[in-house]
């Protein structure tokens, strides 16, 4: 069924100033799907678009380290049992984020780096979900303050339609 609304992708692309691609840590199909199906949509967002990859689902891995974040409580080593194995690592994202930089023809140099824009969330536990948007945030208002400062916007205010006046025909005056 997703096939059918792949078109509609580019749409909410278009003239995007961030971009955050997410996978699922624990399944390297998800990461392969997020190149081959989603990467072409980019082509309809702004010139200077952040792009960030985030990792969502480390709630569910083995790796029961995770550094204490404020917005999840403490987890107990207890419930690590249950957790699999994490299939997608830190660097197979970064090679994703410049595998974007080089489908959009950027220079590495001009852009945040690799490390910078790829993260590793749970959307379940809020385990740095609120750093991804604040880092993004961050990134993009001076973006739009300068796109705005450049010009006008590239969209078509409807409000301002004013009717054409009707003459009379050459012919039949």
């Amino acid at each position: 069924g997703r096939e059918q609304f792949h078109g509609l992708g580019s749409m909410y692309c278009r003239g995007a100033a961030a971009v955050i691609l997410t996978y699922d840590v624990n399944s390297l199909q998800s990461l392969t799907e997020l190149e081959e199906r989603f990467l072409a949509l980019t082509d309809s967002a702004s010139a200077d678009c952040i792009f960030a990859i985030v990792g969502n689902k480390v709630d569910l891995t083995d790796d029961c380290a995770l550094p204490p974040d404020e917005n999840r409580p403490e987890k107990s080593v207890a419930s690590c049992g249950s957790k699999v194995r994490k299939q997608v690592r830190a660097e197979d994202a970064i090679a994703l984020y410049k595998k974007i930089l080089k489908y959009k023809m950027l220079d590495e140099k001009d852009v945040p780096a690799a490390e910078k824009m790829c993260f590793e969330t749970s959307a379940k536990t809020g385990y740095k979900v609120d750093y991804l948007f604040e880092t993004v945030f961050e990134m993009v208002v001076p973006i739009i303050v300068r796109q705005k400062a450049e010009g006008p916007p590239q969209t078509v205010d409807i409000t301002d339609y004013k009717p054409a006046k009707r003459t009379k025909s050459g012919c039949c005056a």
